[in-house]
């Protein structure tokens, strides 16, 4: 039996060398592992987070901004700001998994103007990724400050900005 499997198209991106500095100085950062080709996650276990090649997205900026995603996850590990999201349990949906989800959005989107990324795609793609998870907010008006407080906190443990 002969089964027609359609190829997927590579596409060939540079590196934009603003975010590979930023995932650089991530002091402590997690290993970056191409094991599962074709999905994104972080693994607080292992602490690893592993990435789809750069070729199979659409753009280079997509990328980064999802590995940006995937980063800020990492930040909440045990051995960094130690978020409930990231350290136990939580079932998807659920408050807990929705904060995370903001926390690692919103982070993304601060790593993404920290490094010049200002592309409708991912603009257009990040907006509807947090809408999703927003409504939360129709239970607690102010959710959307504590999300963006520990997104905050998140993107300086990656820049390693020390707060005096």
């Amino acid at each position: 039996i002969e089964i027609d499997i359609p190829s997927v198209e590579l596409k060939e991106h540079e590196r934009i060398e603003q975010c590979e500095q930023l995932v650089k100085n991530y002091k402590d950062a997690p290993e970056i592992v191409f094991e599962d080709a074709n999905r994104a996650y972080y693994m607080p276990k292992s602490d690893r987070i592993n990435m789809p090649d750069l070729s199979q997205f659409e753009s280079a900026e997509e990328y980064y901004s999802t590995l940006f995603h995937e980063m800020s996850h990492s930040t909440g590990h045990q051995k960094r700001l130690n978020r409930d999201g990231i350290t136990k349990d939580v079932l998807f949906d659920n408050l807990v998994y929705s904060e995370e989800e903001l926390i690692a959005e919103m982070g993304a989107s601060f790593l993404c103007a920290k490094a010049g990324i200002d592309i409708q795609p991912v603009t257009e793609n990040s907006a509807a990724y947090l809408q999703g998870w927003l409504g939360v907010l129709k239970k607690d008006k102010k959710f959307i400050f504590k999300c963006a407080a520990k997104a905050q906190q998140a993107v300086d443990y990656i820049l390693n900005v020390k707060k005096i």
